[in-house]
């Protein structure tokens, strides 16, 4: 019978290799040393020596071009995406799956530096291969790669002698989890603007107002800072939706909310609808004076919108102000939002009594 003689391949899959070495360990334990000339014993076959019936001995050598092409095919057909990476950050070797990722063949990736394909590849694996010198053996991260999101999982290929000759590389595609987060997260911060934003004005609503306003006043009264506080009503509002009709009266609150937010400039402050045609500004650091600037050019802004409106004495639509500041408050029993809110609405009471158009501040300044 011929001996057939299988050279180790570096390009079999590691598996392939370790069970060629089996095979031949084998094939050793149970036959007899030749190197000094001496034959096989039949006992490696379990065969009496001398059987005339005896069949041909079973060579192991036989199996191992069909296996490693077997463990090849396997290694092919899994969906994970494999590969090897030495320390020069070249790849020794990948299946069908990871070659797939970049529209290759494994063999027009054997050899190939990864960051030919991955950029920025080269930092990142001298970290890794960092790693796994101080000791780790498996490291995992999220990569995204034309187009899609991976998780990947390196492992450590050592030596007998424990030295890092290289890393294993599995990538999971994890596209359509990354989408469902995504997703999950727009629509967690969407439902959280509903909860603090008014529907139809996008301003902020009722809810963030009041919370808002019991911080800053908590806050102002630590440090002393000044603290004012705008309250704004629509004027002839219900006459306006009697002319115009409710679709029309929608578009002009729409409207005016654009230009408080115009008008109410720094990052500080902040502009919401209270409820109906009432808006209410917060003020921080700004005394009463400042305050009553701010409201000046509120009441501009809005006229200047031109808004025809049949039902008001002034021909347009327009707005009175009501303007209270956190040192103006009168002793009360109340806490210091209430308070803001109920000096607000009466400054705002006194402008409507005013003939409206215009602002009150309450209370009334000597």
């Amino acid at each position: 019978m011929v001996k057939r003689n299988f050279k180790l391949q570096r390009s079999w899959p590691r598996v392939a290799r370790r069970a060629v070495t089996l095979v031949r360990s084998r094939r050793r334990a149970f036959g007899k040393d030749t190197q000094h000339g001496r034959a096989r014993s039949s006992r490696t076959y379990g065969l009496e020596q001398g059987m005339s019936n005896a069949s041909p001995r079973f060579d192991a050598d036989t199996l191992i071009g069909p296996l490693a092409t077997s463990l090849q095919s396997l290694y092919d057909a899994i969906p994970v995406a494999l590969g090897v990476i030495d320390r020069d950050g070249r790849y020794t070797g990948v299946n069908g799956a990871y070659a797939a990722i970049h529209g290759l063949l494994p063999a027009d990736l054997t050899g190939r530096r990864v960051n030919d394909y991955l950029s920025g590849a080269d930092e990142q694996l001298q970290q890794d291969f960092a790693d796994f010198d101080a000791g780790f053996d498996l490291k995992e991260r999220e990569l995204a790669c034309h187009g899609r999101h991976f998780m990947v999982a390196l492992q450590a290929v050592r030596d007998s002698d424990g030295n890092v000759l290289g890393m294993t590389t599995a990538l999971v595609d994890i596209t359509n989890r990354k989408r469902m987060e995504v997703a999950s997260e727009e629509a967690r911060r969407l439902w959280q603007f509903h909860a603090s934003h008014d529907h139809l004005t996008g301003l902020a609503n009722r809810r963030r107002l009041d919370d808002a306003l019991a911080a800053e006043a908590r806050r102002c009264m630590r440090s002393g800072a000044a603290l004012s506080v705008l309250m704004m009503d629509v004027d002839y509002f219900k006459s306006y939706n009697d002319h115009a009709g409710h679709q029309k009266g929608d578009e002009c609150l729409r409207a005016i909310a654009a230009r408080l937010r115009k008008s109410i400039r720094r990052h500080s402050d902040l502009v919401g609808r209270y409820g109906g045609e009432e808006f209410i500004a917060i003020l921080p650091d700004t005394d009463t004076s400042g305050a009553q600037v701010v409201a000046r050019h509120i009441l501009q802004d809005i006229r200047a919108l031109a808004i025809w409106h049949p039902g008001s004495p002034y021909d347009c639509v327009t707005i009175s102000i009501g303007v209270t500041s956190l040192d103006d408050l009168p002793p009360s029993k109340l806490g210091p939002r209430e308070a803001l809110l109920h000096c607000a609405d009466r400054a705002l009471y006194a402008a409507k009594a005013a003939g409206r158009n215009t602002l009150c501040v309450y209370p009334p300044r000597s």
